[in-house]
């Protein structure tokens, strides 16, 4: 609720019901017009004008003409912070600028504004991570790790238009506990390619790579079998061949040899 203080002016509402608090006096002083002498036309020395403050009902209120309507606010001991918004309806539309000087008929309206910040704990999915196994039998699943979810800090900033929400967005994410995925070990068929199994796979690999499964080779060959990525991927491998396991590459060279023979490897092939 804002404070109110006795209001310089006199306030009446819309309705027949005049505020109890008002000095009928004062209002007739308020409302009298002055005249200039030797001008036809008579100058007010106030002018009506309808203040609508939040969600409370509009009063009729008299202030002195062109005032500014913050002036017509506090005067009448209504507090406006930084927030809050002034707005003047004449003849159904919002006025700006200069144009914002009350004159007679207008309606003042007050919203008031109150942004209320939010903080909320979220859980973060753990995730689940698949390992390939030739220990468990294909298609077999094994948990090895349960994992646990993450912990997200999110802070949102609502704005409050009279009490009710219009806007609502955030403003600051924080990841307070990483997630730990769940691990899992799927069965799978050993890695056979018939027709290559029995070939001297580890022979081939020492000669191309030392036997290293990460090695690089600046001229764009990788792994244990010095695959550039353009024949990887033609057997069916994603990725860079130094991420695979040394099994998938030993896999991708058999799938290779099926389709061209000892010709990938011109000088170690003759070891399979």
């Amino acid at each position: 609720m804002r404070a109110t203080t006795t209001p310089a002016h006199p306030i009446r509402p819309l309705g027949p019901m005049r505020l109890g608090s008002m000095v009928a006096s004062t209002a007739v002083a308020a409302l009298a017009l002055s005249m200039v002498p030797g001008s036809a036309m008579a100058q007010p020395s106030a002018v009506d004008v309808r203040l609508k403050v939040a969600d409370q009902p509009a009063v009729e209120v008299v202030t002195a003409p062109r005032s500014w309507p913050g002036e017509l606010l506090e005067a009448h001991g209504v507090p406006v912070d930084g927030n809050d918004l002034v707005d003047v309806v004449r003849d159904g539309r919002e006025v700006s600028g200069k144009n914002k000087r009350v004159r007679a008929g207008d309606t003042v309206k007050l919203t008031e504004v109150d942004k209320v910040r939010k903080t909320k704990r979220l859980r973060v999915r753990r995730g689940t991570v698949e390992v390939f196994t030739t220990k468990l039998k294909p298609g077999h699943r094994k948990v090895v790790r349960e994992g646990r979810p993450g912990v997200r800090k999110v802070v949102k900033l609502k704005t409050l238009h009279n009490g009710e929400q219009v806007r609502s967005r955030v403003v600051k994410r924080t990841l307070v506990r990483d997630p730990s995925p769940r691990r899992v070990l799927v069965g799978r068929k050993p890695y056979a390619v018939q027709g290559a199994d029995g070939l001297n796979w580890g022979a081939l690999a020492n000669c191309e790579s030392g036997g290293n499964p990460n090695a690089v080779n600046p001229a764009g060959y990788y792994g244990l079998y010095q695959f550039d990525l353009g024949t990887w991927r033609s057997v069916g491998g994603s990725g860079l061949p130094t991420s695979a396991s040394a099994g998938e590459q030993t896999y991708r060279a058999k799938l290779l040899y099926k389709q061209r023979g000892r010709s990938p490897w011109p000088n170690c092939g003759r070891l399979l």
